[in-house]
């Protein structure tokens, strides 16, 4: 993601970054102290939250970082204009990513761009779960939304059985997480479930780079 936005980008200072889903900061982070950019974090939890505020001091760039807890969905008729959304594996927070873009585009600044990082697979069939979307209807929310695939990354890989103790942690910590957050079971359940989906499937894993459709006169 740094690297994408040097790509994109000559001067960053004045950036202006909203990072959804942030967890605990490190994405914000990191492009604060290699950028001196300002970034802002939302998270629906409280203690991701916490624990991101406590790394930007370790880090030193808390001046240019704020974090903050809430839902996305209702934070973003609150603030103004980015220069870049980021959404770090947090998956389609407003149900798609046609929704999700078009919502977004309405804060994207005119030379903006919008950094994706998702897994999808090639083909939809009846061994693979329906949670996980296909490159083609990625590419097709894209498009709807008025925005162009500018820039990508893509990792192919295959997710073998033998993650039964990565998959046995997830179950443990969300259910640790359930517990303590009752009212945002639903995020935890839906996340262990997309993840449960990729073991065993060949699956692509790609960051992408949005940009506005320009249209001509």
């Amino acid at each position: 993601m740094l690297k994408m936005i040097q790509n994109h980008y000559k001067t960053y200072l004045n950036l202006q970054v909203l990072d959804l889903g942030c967890g605990k900061g490190a994405v914000s982070i990191k492009l604060a102290k290699a950028l001196r950019c300002k970034c802002h974090g939302i998270d629906a939890v409280p203690e991701f939250i916490a624990a991101a505020k406590e790394k930007a001091k370790e880090y030193g760039v808390d001046t240019l970082c704020q974090f903050e807890a809430g839902d996305v969905r209702e934070k973003i008729r609150e603030l103004d204009i980015f220069d870049v959304f980021i959404f770090g594996a947090t998956g389609p927070i407003f149900n798609d990513y046609f929704t999700a873009l078009t919502v977004l585009s309405k804060h994207l600044s005119d030379e903006g761009i919008i950094i994706i990082e998702e897994i999808y697979i090639d083909v939809q069939n009846a061994f693979q779960h329906s949670s996980l979307i296909t490159r083609k209807e990625l590419l097709e929310q894209f498009a709807r939304a008025g925005m162009e695939l500018i820039d990508e990354t893509i990792n192919t890989y295959s997710v073998f059985a033998d993650c039964a103790k990565d998959k046995e942690n997830i179950m443990k910590r969300c259910n640790e997480l359930k517990i303590k957050n009752p009212e945002k079971a639903p995020l935890f359940e839906g996340y262990v479930q997309n993840q449960a989906s990729e073991y065993g499937n060949k699956a692509g894993s790609s960051i992408m780079v949005l940009k506005r459709v320009k249209r001509s006169i």
